[in-house]
């Protein structure tokens, strides 16, 4: 066995996963630390996050981490579900997020598969969809991503599952562990580490605008004079879409580097960044659902009518909007279905707003956004049409008179293409402003 190896954080017996699972026995694996600055929330929880046995240590117990049943099916084979949404909402008792780490016990590198699955909630029909649509898969080793090969993921339809085939390295250092997921993700307290040395630079104001459920910090990030045409983009309180967050910081790299054109923008645009909506579900792993069972996403209308009922996290962002008024309001979202080509631009419709400087420069950034490389319509919502109606972005389009639109990066791209896709959109945006001067737009 690999001198490296460390046990686990509990006493454990010589037993087997399968057999510590079966005696009910709690234990935390040495991934819930591999970063000592993780969340170590999901490893406080009850569950069966961790397998392991003379050959390897699999396990969810990380922070974002999202697997349970984790047990072996055979010679270096393994099997594991994405966890069941929490919630009675349209996804509640579903699995469609996985991030796991694996980690070689042995001295020689060695090939395993590991079978993931997602089990349809007690009383539904079982689907193939998770099977049909996982096309890619995201792989982490240190700070680095990287996809599996697509020769490594075999769709099981029948069982809703899909069968990855992982080369592990040979037990050695701590950069050895291997973590699999089907998105970029990005821990809250990664973002917080990236937070830090920001609050000392002149051209950032860093805050905590208000707290969550569980109290930890939301972030608010502005940069350029307050006086001056404010964009506001915000990361999706849909967990598991982390792109999110990366394309918050791309955009706030970019405002503070040397760039010319970032200078010249920070200097008459007022930028406002959320990058983690909702940190609370981010932390314990979870797709689109906050802890409490909710799903915030669709909580738009409820926010804004009745306030005493909204969660924290949503009340925050419509408070925001509703005191700044934005021209223009961005949520980043992420998406890994294979069925869609790339980025997709879920829009609301222009026509919701009245004919003005604000529709005209909305219309025309709409325009410029879908000649991007890798971009492509999504869909459309009005007050007739789309499923997004009950949203934040549509309130703020109706109730603010704000332009906004939902960017849902594609995570099988690389993590820098991604990046260089969210300042590219940014910049799209400060161009459409400045292309249509105030007063030109239609009376």
């Amino acid at each position: 066995m690999c001198p490296y190896f460390q046990p686990t954080s509990r006493p454990r017996s010589k037993a087997t996963g399968d057999r510590e699972r079966e005696k009910g026995l709690e234990t935390v694996s040495e991934l819930s630390t591999h970063n000592p600055i993780w969340d170590q929330t999901r490893a406080r929880r009850t569950g069966t996050f961790v397998y392991e046995d003379d050959e390897v240590l699999i396990a969810t117990d990380f922070e974002c981490g999202n697997g349970h049943r984790i047990h072996k099916l055979g010679l270096l084979e393994y099997t594991i579900e994405a966890e069941p949404e929490p919630g009675k909402h349209q996804y509640g008792g579903w699995g469609y997020t996985f991030c796991f780490g694996v980690r070689n016990k042995q001295e020689t590198g060695r090939q395993i598969r590991i079978r993931v699955a997602t089990p349809p909630p007690e009383g539904k029909t079982a689907h193939d969809i998770f099977a049909r649509q996982t096309g890619h898969v995201v792989l982490r080793r240190a700070s680095a991503f990287s996809h599996l090969a697509p020769a490594n993921i075999e769709p099981m339809p029948e069982g809703n599952a899909v069968r990855l085939t992982l080369d592990l390295p040979a037990c050695g250092n701590h950069d050895h562990v291997l973590f699999v997921s089907n998105f970029h993700w990005h821990p809250i307290s990664e973002l917080d580490s990236w937070l830090a040395p920001l609050q000392d630079n002149p051209l950032v104001e860093v805050s905590a605008h208000a707290s969550s459920v569980a109290g930890r910090p939301l972030w608010r990030l502005d940069i350029g004079p307050a006086d001056a045409p404010q964009i506001v983009m915000a990361q999706t309180p849909q967990p598991s879409e982390m792109l999110g967050t990366w394309a918050c910081r791309a955009v706030v790299d970019f405002l503070i580097s040397d760039d010319p054109e970032a200078k010249r923008i920070r200097s008459r645009h007022h930028v406002t960044l959320l990058p983690a909506t909702n940190p609370d579900g981010t932390v314990l792993g979870l797709g689109v659902s906050h802890p409490s069972g909710r799903f915030p996403y669709f909580e738009g209308l409820l926010t804004v009518d009745h306030p005493e009922s909204a969660l924290p996290e949503m009340t925050a962002v419509w408070r925001l909007l509703e005191r700044e008024r934005p021209w223009l309001f961005v949520e980043w979202h992420g998406n890994n279905w294979s069925r869609r080509p790339g980025h997709m631009l879920l829009r609301y419709c222009p026509s919701l707003l009245a004919e003005g400087d604000t529709r005209t420069r909305w219309e025309t950034f709409e325009a410029m956004i879908e000649r991007l490389p890798n971009t492509h319509h999504g869909s459309w919502t009005s007050k007739d049409e789309g499923i997004y109606q009950e949203s934040i972005g549509f309130m703020a389009v109706t109730r603010l008179g704000s332009a906004a639109i939902m960017i849902k990066q594609h995570d099988k791209f690389a993590l820098a293409e991604c990046e260089q896709h969210a300042v590219s959109c940014f910049r799209t945006a400060i161009a459409a402003y400045e292309s249509v001067p105030t007063g030109a737009g239609p009376a």
